[in-house]
């Protein structure tokens, strides 16, 4: 033991607490006002047993406790009650005992019976006298403090506050706690949450287990439909971007912040005041969304194709960057008296020949659950491989659909038009060679591009770029011949600038070219000749019947029978401002003063405007209507159509009781008979479309109808929301 062990508390022993009393029997002879001898006696005679324990407990159950009435008096000693409770049983024992030896030994006194009783000190707190006042209060030992069990499970979400006392944080009672109490008793929402507690739990079969569940589902119901409100805006936010054709992965994000911060929009806010991080604005989740927008737009144009009655099918092949052959297709169909067009998609090609085609189609509309027996109409370009009548893609397309109407693309066979001239006229050929070669030089090198600027720039030009002259369609060739003629000069100078610093052959050989008479008489020739060409392609790219197209054909070409005349009255020595053919001397001169003297004896009295003329300028413009002419034929069933053209219809009734019975009886007869095909082998029936005395009774009542609209149009009368 340590040198300081006296500062230390020994710890007792079982052996030093042998024949020691008890702490209760302490208590009894301090109460009792007999000597202690009695106690020493037994006390003696208890110390000889082996048990003291045992021998003490009989002690108490057999021996008499002698009280003395007039000291036994209450204690205010702060005991427990359950110490109280065993004392007060003790002595009842003891008193029974007493009753029943009372004859057998005189000298024990009678035991007054003593109420033992615990006497509450008002000074010390308890929290369990108001807990059973209100009955809504609870400790939580997760908030350190009382919470309302009402109010924590009742009252409305929307009511609460981070800091509510009672309900969201736990409250300590403090110095006046039924004052506290009592006001949140008293308050609005308690009572709201207490009827609800009252009516929902107590008046309610179901168990609290089932009360809670049922809460917590509404609450995940309420934050699912959230969820819902919000993915519903992204998604008709990114759809409205795609039409803008806005770039999604990076602004959708950035767009759906500005809504909610800026805008306020609560789709927006209520969801991510749940779910912050939950945006969907990911790259991956971005491309999900587009792939659902495409699935969905998808799902409803094939939905609308397969109820229309008929439908008209579009296609054309191309290659991509990657050189890859593609197959678009495309429909056109009438949904509630509207016709729509929409494209249904791509098809990756390894060959190009009429029999993959058709085989292509087949099975992408198999593919897509559209009939093609409903294709009543198809329309191609007008290459070999699509429009040949005898095993092109047409031909193999009407053995599947007999009552099929082929339709070229009348744009495409324009192009065709002036593309099938170089047969004639090669020397169109050097012509596109040299635009070419012109547009490539300042194109892809910004030094020269740099010289072409500051020749410019001397003649007070304004700076123009050259235009690519496209070999596969030669209607851009119109405007690049244009913009070559008008800065001829200014080219001739920054090609001898450029040359004369480099000395490259390919310059001298592209100069040589462009300073041949014939070359520039045939660029003017075909620039003015591709000038109402153009115009008559821009009116078939736009949205216009096919019955007026004939119509505008024949304008067309009548405005190139009145050029030839020009081009003749101009070799006269007319001066025809409006014409690049006027400018030929100018520019012939132009190329005399630029090449010497040996050069130009040569060249001398080689061309004159007469010559070019009748040579090169009437017979390019006879060629190319010819061609025009054999294009646009348009087959007996799709000129019946034209019966329907309100522009058509007679002025005056007589002349109406005759019109279109010719052409509608040859769509009767196409339509209304059973037809059949036969290809290689393969034969097909169809039945008829309509019924032919039908059809033609029908409109025999429906072209007065055609007359009374074609009054309302005359006069200017709305039909339709159109005049």
């Amino acid at each position: 033991m340590s040198h300081n062990a006296k500062y230390y508390r020994k710890k007792l022993k079982s052996s030093t607490s042998h024949g020691s009393m008890r702490i209760d029997m302490m208590l009894k002879r301090a109460n009792t006002s007999e000597p202690t001898s009695s106690f020493e006696d037994k006390q003696s005679d208890s110390n000889s047993r082996e048990n003291s324990s045992s021998t003490t407990d009989s002690l108490e159950m057999d021996e008499t406790v002698q009280v003395n009435n007039d000291e036994v008096e209450p204690t205010n000693t702060a005991v427990s009650m359950e110490s109280l409770q065993v004392i007060s049983e003790e002595v009842e024992l003891t008193i029974n005992k007493q009753e029943t030896e009372s004859s057998a030994s005189a000298s024990i006194a009678t035991v007054k019976t003593v109420d033992i009783t615990s006497k509450t000190d008002n000074r010390l707190y308890c929290a369990a006298r108001y807990e059973q006042q209100f009955p809504w209060l609870y400790y939580s030992s997760a908030r350190c403090g009382y919470i309302c069990k009402f109010c924590e499970f009742w009252e409305k979400s929307g009511t609460k506050q981070p800091c509510s006392p009672f309900v969201e944080m736990g409250t300590q009672l403090g110095s006046h706690p039924t004052r506290k109490l009592e006001k949140h008793d008293k308050s609005e929402n308690h009572q709201m949450a207490s009827k609800m507690y009252h009516g929902e739990f107590f008046n309610s079969s179901k168990s609290v287990y089932q009360l809670l569940q049922e809460q917590h589902q509404s609450y995940d119901e309420e934050k699912k439909k959230k969820g819902r409100v919000y993915i519903e805006t992204l998604i008709k936010t990114a759809y409205f971007m795609i039409k803008k054709r806005w770039a999604l992965s990076d602004n959708l994000g950035e767009m759906i912040d500005f809504m909610g911060t800026e805008l306020g929009m609560t789709q927006i806010t209520d969801h991510l005041e749940i779910n912050p991080n939950l945006k969907y604005t990911s790259h991956a989740s971005v491309q999900e969304i587009v792939a659902s927008i495409s699935l969905t737009i998808e799902q409803e144009t094939l939905e609308a194709v397969r109820e229309a009655t008929w439908y008209s099918l579009l296609a054309d092949e191309s290659s991509d960057e990657g050189n890859r052959e593609q197959f678009a297709v495309i429909v056109r169909f009438v949904q509630n008296g509207i016709v729509k067009e929409a494209f249904l998609g791509l098809i990756h090609l390894h060959k190009t020949d009429a029999e993959s085609l058709m085989m292509a189609i087949e099975t992408f509309l198999l593919a897509k659950g559209v009939d093609i027996t409903k294709a009543i109409f198809v329309g191609f370009d007008g290459c070999n491989t699509m429009s040949g009548v005898n095993s092109g893609l047409q031909r193999r397309f009407r053995n599947k659909v007999p009552h099929q109407i082929y339709i070229n693309c009348r744009n495409h066979k324009l192009a065709l038009c002036v593309k099938h001239l170089i047969k004639e006229f090669p020397i169109l050929e050097q012509l596109d060679a040299m635009l070419i070669e012109i547009w490539k030089l300042f194109h892809y090198s910004p030094k020269k591009y740099e010289v072409f600027c500051a020749v410019q720039d001397l003649y007070n030009f304004k700076k123009l770029k050259m235009i690519k002259a496209a070999t596969t369609r030669w209607l851009s060739h119109g405007r690049a011949l244009a913009r070559f003629l008008d800065r001829y000069t200014a080219i001739l100078d920054a090609i001898d600038s450029i040359y004369d610093d480099k000395k490259d052959p390919e310059l001298l050989g592209m100069r040589t070219m462009i300073t041949d008479k014939k070359i520039i008489a045939v660029a003017t020739i075909l620039c003015d000749i591709l000038k109402p060409v153009v115009v008559f392609s821009d009116y078939l790219q736009g949205d216009v019947h096919f019955s007026r197209v004939n119509t505008r054909q024949k304008e067309l070409t009548d405005a190139l029978q009145h050029l030839s005349q020009r081009f003749g009255a101009v070799a006269g020595g007319l001066n025809d401002q409006d014409l690049y053919f006027s400018r030929l001397p100018r520019l012939w001169e132009e190329i005399d003063d630029r090449t010497n003297f040996a050069h130009r004896l040569r060249n001398a009295g080689v061309f004159t405007m007469v010559q070019v003329a009748a040579e090169l300028a009437e017979p390019m413009v006879n060629g190319l209507i010819n061609e025009m002419d054999d294009a646009f034929h348009c087959s007996d069933v799709l000129q019946g159509f034209r019966v329907f053209e309100l522009a058509d219809i007679p002025s005056n009734l007589p002349d109406l009781m005759e019109y279109g019975e010719e052409k509608i009886r040859q769509l009767a007869v196409h339509y209304g008979r059973p037809l059949e095909d036969n290809f290689k082998g393969n034969q097909t029936v169809c039945q008829p479309v309509f019924q032919q005395n039908i059809m033609e009774q029908q409109f025999l009542a429906f072209r007065h109808q055609m007359f009374l609209l074609s009054y309302l149009l005359i006069d200017g009368l709305s039909i339709n929301g159109k005049t």
